[in-house]
């Protein structure tokens, strides 16, 4: 309990330095802590939440896919409090040699905050709101919340919502017997659902799946949440039951 309320205490802090630094004023601040009262309407207008018939509770998504959705989008999840300041690093020097944007740094608790109360524009301000968005919510809500927030909400191509509706339209199968494979077949499609779900569909992955589909397989590895059996098994079927080519 008084590591819990610590850890409120230095996030809080956080907020309102970013707060005072960005010159914002509290009213511009996104109200997750709406999302404690179980039920919002996303930017359809469609409920969701605790609450709504659409809510898929964490116990009932297959662990493989929790764990391929957070080694795809935001490995350092679990121990950040909203923004990961290595993966903004990372990004800025990803872009800046680039010449352009081509990596983003968004935590899975700033993409929540995106979908629910903020636009896709990529601006700085939005950016911005967004990350005292993050940092605000995890003070009302725990990991766990967060993250079913965010399984629940995801977008994944072909105006398919979340992961019950992504297994079923996938998949055709409830989303807790989702098998490594197609766990990871789902996570290698963001951060583009509406372009790479096509080799969901067409039951081939793409070159870049094939290298994408090998990476995570090491990341959740190393995460230890593979065992080096279910990794070979993966491996030698990921790809619609044809093997995940080699390097």
């Amino acid at each position: 309990m008084g590591s819990r309320n610590i850890k409120r205490g230095l996030i809080l802090v956080l907020a309102f330095g970013l707060l005072a630094t960005c010159s914002f004023t509290y009213h511009e601040i996104p109200p997750v802590w709406l999302l404690t009262k179980g039920e919002i309407k996303d930017q359809e207008g469609i409920p969701r939440g605790p609450k709504s018939e659409h809510w898929l509770p964490l116990d009932k998504i297959s662990r493989h896919t929790i764990h391929a959705f957070v080694a795809a989008e935001d490995a350092r999840f679990f121990s950040h409090w909203g923004v990961d300041p290595l993966a903004v690093w990372k990004s800025l020097i990803t872009n800046l040699k680039a010449g352009t944007y081509v990596r983003g740094a968004s935590t899975i608790s700033q993409q929540v905050v995106r979908m629910v109360f903020l636009s896709r524009d990529k601006n700085l301000q939005r950016k911005l709101k967004e990350a005292l968005g993050a940092i605000v919510l995890e003070f009302f809500l725990s990991k766990e919340e967060i993250l079913a927030w965010y399984l629940n909400l995801v977008p994944l191509g072909n105006g398919v919502i979340g992961i019950r509706e992504a297994s079923a339209y996938y998949f055709n199968e409830p989303p807790e017997y989702l098998t490594v494979q197609k766990s990871i077949q789902l996570a290698i499609i963001l951060p583009s659902p509406a372009t790479r779900s096509k080799a969901l569909l067409a039951e081939r992955l793409t070159e870049f799946g094939h290298l994408r589909f090998r990476l995570l397989i090491d990341q959740m590895k190393d995460y230890g949440y593979l065992s080096e059996s279910l990794a070979e098994n993966a491996l030698a079927t990921g790809d619609f039951g044809r093997p995940i080519q080699r390097e």
